[in-house]
């Protein structure tokens, strides 16, 4: 009982990328709007600008619930798997909602296809690795 398993090296390195693909990732999103309205039709980022509010914050939850469970998983907090669920499940809500309500199909490939699927990826493999985590007692 009350015994600290040592994560194993690999524990570590998956912490660290965890945080490194946050920050990227809000650096990335802060610059978005940019990219978007430099290779889209005056039509097309009005479209975008018009997002509903709601879309904004459940974006903005899913970014910080991400950084939250990335930081819970460095300080080995079992509450990294709950901040990983909400920030999974929500990415899957706005990504969904991005290509169902945009035709972005036109604009790039790579926010249409690729980026969106490595987000959610990531966002899946933190998820359950912090699940197999807190099993194997790495987390407390």
């Amino acid at each position: 009982m009350g015994q600290d398993l040592k994560p194993p090296t690999s524990f570590w390195l998956v912490a660290i990328f965890a945080l490194l693909w946050n920050i990227i990732e809000i650096y990335f999103s802060s610059y978005e709007i940019d990219f978007l309205q430099e290779n889209s039709t005056t039509e097309e980022f009005e479209k975008i600008q018009s997002l509903p509010f709601w879309y904004i914050i459940v974006f903005m939850v899913a970014l910080f619930s991400e950084m939250l469970g990335s930081f819970m998983l460095f300080m080995r907090k079992k509450i990294a798997t709950k901040f990983f669920a909400i920030a999974l499940i929500s990415l899957l809500f706005i990504e969904f909602y991005w290509l169902i309500v945009f035709d972005i199909k036109k604009t790039s490939i790579v926010f249409y296809a690729i980026i969106p699927a490595v987000v959610i990826a990531i966002a899946t493999f933190l998820y359950f690795y912090s699940k197999r985590a807190t099993k194997k007692g790495w987390l407390k």
